[in-house]
């Protein structure tokens, strides 16, 4: 651990930073889990060590709040062979802003902003196979195409909502040779014979919508909601950065650490039973 922590020589002149992007990352990522602020990180990582009997530096807050709006967080992922079926959603995340009960009660008094948080979940494993941080004026279609150039190795299927019902998603999707599951807008019209969209109306107008999603395995994709409702609920609904690039370091680093959750282990439910009366 400790020659990970320590930055390999760049060979260039000047000093080389005591501090790697892996130890900066590993900081982040613990911060997320346990909803720290930097000074209180700093803190509770010199403690870390002296409990783990590991003599290794911890930088200052400062130091950590500065590297990481420089930071490329590396997610960890699991190699796999087979294709995937991937399921893809976003999600916002507030950046400022007051509570949602006092604007009820009283309106709003600050600006509030958010930042979107798109990603691509493997609908098997249930990790994050795919990242993209936006402000919020990006449409999910508009990123779908950096979103899905993450995976890797071969997709087999990508289920979305209506958002991903254009020509683009479609082509990207071709381009992985991926079957792109989403249901057509209310006002979609068929394009050419035999692109997906025209045989997806063709199928719902037959068969009905309901009977659509069954049969194309369309309800994969409520395990992308779930993964956004368990990424809320272990790290919370909102950002502690102003500066987006460290906006960006920490939603990643709550996806690393979020998978190496997932990789840990999964509830299984099993329905025992239904509830008459």
């Amino acid at each position: 651990m400790g020659e990970k922590w320590t930055p390999e020589p760049t060979g260039k002149r000047g000093g080389c930073w005591r501090y790697s992007d892996w130890a900066i990352q590993t900081l982040l990522m613990i911060k997320a889990v346990f909803h720290l602020p930097y000074r209180a990180l700093e803190g509770f990582a010199r403690s870390l060590m002296v409990l783990t009997g590991l003599n290794l530096p911890i930088p200052d807050h400062s130091h950590m709040s500065r590297r990481a709006q420089t930071l490329t967080v590396e997610i960890p992922r699991q190699a796999k062979t087979e294709p995937l079926h991937v399921v893809v959603d976003a999600t916002g995340l507030k950046v400022f802003g007051e509570g949602e009960w006092k604007v009820r009660q009283h309106g709003a008094s600050k600006r509030r902003s958010w930042i979107k948080v798109h990603l691509a979940v493997d609908a098997e494993v249930k990790d994050a196979v795919g990242v993209m941080v936006t402000t919020e004026e990006w449409a999910d279609g508009e990123v779908f195409k950096d979103v899905i150039e993450q995976v890797a190795g071969p997709i087999a299927q990508i289920d979305g909502d209506g958002a991903f019902d254009t020509r683009e998603a479609y082509d990207v999707a071709a381009e992985r040779d991926a079957r792109l599951v989403v249901p057509p807008r209310d006002n979609a019209v068929p394009c050419e014979e035999g692109h997906p969209r025209t045989q997806a109306l063709a199928e719902i107008e037959a068969k009905g919508k309901r009977q659509w999603k069954e049969d194309s395995g369309y309800h994969q994709r409520s395990l992308a909601e779930n993964a956004m409702y368990r990424l809320k609920q272990l790290f919370g609904d909102r950002v502690a950065s102003r500066v987006f690039d460290a906006q960006v370091a920490e939603v990643h680093a709550r996806v690393a650490a979020l998978n190496r959750i997932t990789y840990l282990g999964m509830p299984v439910s099993v329905r025992v039973g239904r509830v008459t009366s």
